[in-house]
């Protein structure tokens, strides 16, 4: 009994030295990570290897050209998924810790992963909306005629440059044109919300060119404004003659176009809440009774997720569609042009892209990426935030491909404004993604020199009656 005790003894013993020993490594890599890490004010190159975070940090100092500031660029390579701790960077100091970059990957069960369906469309793609990463793609860049898809763009239009409340009038040119229609009366009023209903659900042809005069006055003229934005979002392949889609040889896009176009679209509360809209109601003027309007994208009923976009078809384009739906936080995009089974394939290519990426959060809304020293104010430092979360689709073990680039300027002067523009963080993926968002300071920071002081206390002294404001002019 003795013996045994002492050899259970012995081997707890043996454990606790191991658990002690592992604990104090996990301490010394951090402890070292920062005094190898270190930036001195001559801006030497330095960088260490994280490997119980599992990413290297390279730090270096920049000269940014006309403005002649030096900026400190700090690049990530993010190689496995960090411990969720953000410490913040200081701005040509010291890295420390993890950085809170790539910080987690949505905790959503994977599915399977599956090959590169078959399909029918002759063009087809599908993409991740926020970052634009292309997950399928046939014949892309082939131009073809596009259809009633035409009309996100005339709806993305009419709700950036138009009133939703609105009361729009139908003109004779509104009324009557050929294909699907609302039937709208000449003189017959509406609000331009209830037009885009009109158009996205039910795909009228009249309200296209309703909304097209009343936005930009004349439909030639919204045209031009279609085709400036098309160039904007970097659909440079794509040309529009009418808001309609109705067939015109100089009328056609691409599958990735229209895809870039669906994604910037989506990013627009108002218009996914119109494209995701199953059944709407909206007046009749002249009857007892209201347009009821069904959206013709099936996939709303039928598809787990889907919230969009837009049905097409004319003789000559056959079967178009523009569909998206979000799961698990990811929102896809998918586009077939000419495509029969234009349903049953735009299923099959969204399961595709949702069984074999996941949504992976590279930097989160409102994340401090840096520090920046302020000469001059109350406060030595401003936090850099990234206003916009910057998220990736990412097929397993591609988190350890991931590059992130942060700009920002050596130093600022006080007074500082919260919001102010102070630099960008840079996100790329291979040579598949590059995501760039400008970084903001996260607060004011007061001005603290003694003429700002005697401002201050002259200021207070005003403001309490003395009686002589214009007594020193600051």
């Amino acid at each position: 009994m003795i013996k045994r005790g002492v050899t259970c003894i012995l081997i707890f013993g043996c454990i606790f030295i191991y658990s002690t020993i592992n604990n104090c490594a996990d301490s010394a890599w951090a402890v070292n990570a920062v005094h190898e890490g270190v930036l001195d004010s001559w801006g030497e190159r330095a960088g260490f290897w994280g490997e119980k975070a599992g990413f290297k940090v390279n730090t270096l100092m920049a000269s940014q050209g006309n403005l002649g500031l030096e900026d400190v660029v700090v690049q990530r390579l993010v190689h496995e998924l960090v411990e969720g701790r953000t410490t913040a960077l200081e701005s040509g100091d010291v890295v420390s810790r993890s950085a809170g970059m790539g910080e987690r990957i949505l905790d959503n069960p994977p599915a399977m992963p599956v090959e590169p369906p078959s399909t029918a469309a002759r063009a087809a793609v599908v993409m991740e909306a926020s970052s634009k990463r292309v997950l399928y793609a046939k014949n892309p860049h082939m131009k073809l005629p596009m259809a009633s898809t035409t009309k996100i763009m005339t709806a993305i239009l009419a709700i950036e440059l138009g009133n939703l409340d609105d009361v729009v009038t139908a003109s004779p040119k509104a009324v009557g044109v050929e294909g699907s229609s609302i039937y709208l009366a000449k003189g017959e009023r509406l609000t331009l919300e209830q037009l885009l209903y009109g158009l996205m659900l039910r795909s009228g042809n009249d309200a296209a060119v309703a909304i097209a005069e009343h936005i930009g006055g004349s439909v030639e003229n919204f045209v031009k404004l279609m085709n400036r934005k098309a160039v904007q979002i970097g659909a440079g392949n794509t040309h529009f003659v009418n808001p309609h889609g109705l067939h015109d040889d100089m009328h056609y896009t691409t599958a990735y176009d229209l895809a870039l176009i669906s994604a910037y679209a989506m990013q627009n509360p108002v218009f996914r809440t119109i494209v995701s809209t199953k059944y709407k109601k909206i007046p009749w003027e002249g009857r007892n009774y209201d347009r009821v309007l069904q959206n013709k994208n099936a996939l709303l009923w039928n598809y787990e997720g889907a919230n969009g976009i837009k049905t097409g078809y004319t003789k000559i384009s056959r079967r178009c569609l523009a569909s998206a739906a979000l799961r698990h936080g990811m929102q896809l995009v998918c586009v077939v042009l000419d495509c029969q089974p234009w349903f049953d394939d735009s299923a099959a290519l969204l399961d595709y892209g949702f069984a074999n990426f996941k949504p992976y959060t590279v930097v989160s809304k409102g994340q401090v990426l840096g520090r920046i020293p302020v000469k001059d104010g109350y406060e030595a430092q401003v936090a850099a935030v990234c206003t916009e979360e910057i998220l990736l689709p990412v097929k397993e073990g591609e988190e350890k491909e991931i590059s992130v680039e942060i700009k920002l300027p050596q130093h600022l002067r006080a007074p500082v404004k919260a919001g102010t523009k102070v630099g960008y963080v840079k996100v790329t993926l291979g040579d598949e993604v590059s995501i760039r968002k400008d970084l903001y300071t996260a607060s004011d920071i007061k001005e603290n020199t003694i003429r700002s002081n005697l401002k201050r206390i002259f200021d207070r002294w005003f403001d309490a009656g003395s009686g002589f404001q214009n007594f020193f002019d600051f």
